[in-house]
């Protein structure tokens, strides 16, 4: 009940922000960082492309556009605990969930689902605060119930046998150098929001995150 209240207040946020710029920006992302671990879609006719915790479905237009088929489920049609996912085997190109993760007590499921539903190959992604950074605020959100670090992250995905797993700060667009480095994800941490009052300042210097990818090939 707590998850399905919070999952309304999600959405009526939502419809404040501009959807389709950030939709944009996060399947570019989404490609780009992808490509790191040597990811890269088939050119096929019958790619899927499967939004885990999908909210509005702010991403489905940008998807089709790229020439993918778009399913998204949220709460409200699967508890990714426990249900299995209404998709075949190895039938997936991409599964995306983005800020799911730490609402969900045991991952076990909702990994091992994940992992069935992709094509060989295919790509796994996934965003979750980075503990290490967002330990003063994570449980402000009641909502929370497991915390991430890039290490324990990338241990999980390994766990579910996803292979050339790593992890990186979940920046939008910005070039490879802010994804690589020792303290990529300090740095990342340290940038300005996207505020009015930071609006005349590079773009450089905006994209403020204390969040983490995790990203896998099956």
């Amino acid at each position: 009940m707590l998850k399905k209240k919070y999952f309304h207040q999600v959405l009526a946020n939502n419809k404040k922000l501009n959807r389709e710029l950030l939709s944009i920006r996060e399947f570019s992302t989404i490609k780009q960082v992808g490509s790191y671990i040597d990811y890269y879609p088939t050119n096929t006719t019958t790619k899927k492309f499967v939004d885990l915790g999908c909210g509005d479905k702010h991403l489905e237009n940008v998807v089709i556009k790229n020439g993918f088929n778009y399913v998204g489920y949220d709460i409200n049609d699967i508890d990714f605990e426990c249900d299995k996912f209404p998709l075949e085997d190895n039938s997936v190109e991409i599964t995306v969930s983005l800020a799911v993760l730490e609402h969900i007590q045991d991952p076990s499921n909702f990994l091992s689902q994940c992992y069935r539903i992709l094509k060989p190959g295919g790509l796994i992604f996934l965003s979750t605060p980075n503990f290490s950074l967002s330990y003063k605020f994570f449980y402000d959100d009641p909502t929370h119930v497991r915390a991430y670090t890039p290490n324990s992250l990338k241990t999980l995905l390994q766990m579910f046998n996803f292979k050339k797993v790593d992890i990186f700060p979940a920046l939008r667009c910005k070039p490879k150098w802010y994804y690589t480095g020792r303290n990529r994800f300090f740095k990342a941490s340290k940038l300005l929001p996207f505020r009015g009052d930071n609006k005349y300042a590079p773009e450089f210097l905006k994209g403020k995150t204390s969040g983490i990818f995790g990203v896998g090939i099956k």
